[in-house]
């Protein structure tokens, strides 16, 4: 009987961990968005319901997200690099969207 509990608790332990892994990186995800599209809006004059997420990395080795988006209004790409804290707050934002169009004209010719 004691063996049915300790593994009872156990398994409700990996699965509490797994679950609040999951939610704090989509949490961490949608916060990284909100900001990407907080800039586009200020540097880039483009409207937040025209901002389409294509793809959102956590690269955890760095704890850096890589996200690209796309204007739905012009099909531009942009592609940044956002680093944030534990409490979600913003460290930085890099732009890196002339970076890999630079990266593609060179690549076409």
């Amino acid at each position: 009987m004691k063996k049915l509990i300790l593994f009872n608790l156990l398994f409700c332990i990996v699965v509490i961990f797994t679950a609040f892994n999951y939610v704090n990186s989509k949490s961490r995800s949608a916060v990284v968005f909100n900001y990407v599209g907080d800039y586009m809006e200020t540097n880039y004059d483009i409207d937040r319901e025209n901002i389409i997420l294509v793809e959102n990395n956590f690269r955890r080795g760095m704890g850096l997200f890589e996200i690209e988006v796309q204007d739905s209004v012009t099909d531009n790409y942009y592609f940044y690099e956002v680093d944030i804290r534990e409490d979600y707050s913003l460290i930085y934002i890099r732009d890196l969207s002339e970076l890999h169009r630079k990266n593609k004209a060179d690549q076409e010719r």
